[in-house]
């Protein structure tokens, strides 16, 4: 594809200026040995492609030769009033859109049960360290009056 670009020539055959629907008009003759594709005339135009727009890309059989109508608008608030989305592509991004916030929902529900477990966590450690205290040091002084013996024999159980 890269090839494609570097021999792609454009000639501009007709460029208007239409201040009503705030866009710039232009039909274009491209010379080229294969179809060019939106994005490749887009950046071989040098325009912005969030306000560009390949109306169609024409040609007769058998010829390299490809009439292209491009409207290039002047801001994005002027192609969202004008340019009109297929309603497939509608559906396509009100079902991504939805899924998106079912996935936040997702995430911040399992971060709430984080927090939940942490604090749930951080109080049991409050009331645990004054119940085990004494067991661990008992356990301590058990080991040190002692000669050392078999570890399997001494096991302490702490319960709560």
């Amino acid at each position: 594809m890269q090839s494609n670009q570097n021999n792609m020539e454009i000639k501009t055959i007709k460029q208007t200026k239409n201040p009503f629907m705030k866009r710039e008009e232009l039909t274009l003759e491209i010379t080229s040995e294969s179809v060019p594709s939106t994005s490749e005339v887009i950046s071989k135009l040098g325009k912005d492609e969030a306000l560009t727009v390949i109306k169609k890309i024409n040609t007769n059989f058998g010829r390299q030769t490809f009439l292209t109508e491009v409207v290039v608008y002047d801001n994005i608030e002027a192609r969202k009033k004008i340019e009109t989305i297929p309603q497939k592509i509608r559906k396509k991004m009100a079902a991504e859109e939805k899924a998106a916030a079912e996935e936040a929902k997702k995430k911040a529900d399992a971060e709430i049960k984080e927090a939940d477990a942490a604090a749930e966590a951080a109080k049991q450690e409050a009331e645990a360290p004054v119940a085990e205290e004494n067991p661990v040091e008992e356990v301590k002084d058990e080991e040190k009056g002692s000669a050392p013996t078999d570890n399997k024999d001494k096991s302490v159980r702490v319960t709560e």
